[in-house]
């Protein structure tokens, strides 16, 4: 119904401007009609063209993120569900792909819930592997941990509650993970960065991630930030690239888009351009 009223709009507007100007300039009345037509057909050409092409490209979205879904779901033999707010199944196949293809072993996740299930299933079935999630969210954290060990998987993943604090990184102050129980000397060959959310008012809370974690990655480290698409996380990936000119990064168009900052510029062969 949107789409509908724009197209009317944008085709009185087209109809009208054109005719007027003409008129006010003391054109003719029948070839400032004629013009006012012409335009507005052309108008409502261009306009339906564009309605065309994003509806084209919602159900293309749609039909990635079912065949995902299905994909997952015939693999995994875990009953998951997806809300809005959970990562999306498209991005957590190309995570899946990336652990699979670099054989990637520990795994640090900001974050939890479906991946954290899935990932730890994947581990299982290779027999080595292991994923730590950081939840803010205490319940949330206590029900992913209770599904792990439902479903025989807390061997490969653990879940901690980590509150949010006030953390300075790049000169802003945001609420992030307190992190303080991790171990300084451990890391990580994947970093998934799915958390704090930034519906809860600051649209950069993810931003202090690769300040504090990029010591963490190992040297065939990576980063991926998820939602990648969002205003917020736009400037967040705009503002690592500045300051971590060590690293090599990657936008990466798919679910809601996935932005992979990574040691090894080879790791990046990995993605899809």
């Amino acid at each position: 119904m949107k789409r509908d009223l724009q197209l009317a709009v944008g085709a009185a507007v087209a109809t009208l401007v054109p005719g007027l100007v003409l008129w006010l300039v003391g054109a003719p009345s029948v070839p400032a009609l004629l013009a006012s037509l012409a335009v507005a057909v052309i108008v409502i050409l261009a306009l339906g063209r564009r309605w065309y092409r994003q509806v084209v490209a919602r159900i293309e979205a749609q039909t990635a993120h079912l065949q995902s879904a299905i994909g997952i779901a015939a693999t995994a033999d875990i009953p998951v569900y997806w809300s809005g707010h959970a990562i999306t199944p498209e991005t957590l196949k190309l995570i899946q792909h990336l652990v699979d293809s670099l054989e990637l072993r520990s795994v640090l996740e900001l974050g939890s819930g479906i991946s954290t299930l899935l990932l730890a299933n994947d581990f299982r079935r290779r027999g080595e592997g292991r994923i730590l999630s950081f939840d803010d969210d205490r319940r949330w954290a206590e029900q992913t941990m209770a599904k792990l060990r439902h479903e025989k998987l807390d061997g490969f993943a653990e879940v901690r509650t980590a509150p949010l604090i006030d953390v300075d990184a790049a000169g802003r102050r945001s609420k992030w993970y307190d992190l303080a129980a991790l171990d300084k000397a451990a890391r990580f060959d994947l970093v998934i960065v799915d958390g704090p959310p930034a519906w809860q008012g600051d649209s950069m809370a993810r931003l202090p991630a690769l300040y504090v974690l990029r010591q963490h990655l190992s040297n065939n480290g990576l980063l991926v930030l998820d939602d990648a698409a969002r205003p917020g996380e736009r400037a967040i990936a705009q503002q690592w690239q500045r300051d971590f000119p060590d690293l090599h990064f990657r936008m990466v168009q798919t679910g809601r888009g996935l932005f992979v900052a990574a040691v090894q510029k080879s790791t990046l062969d990995f993605l899809p351009e």
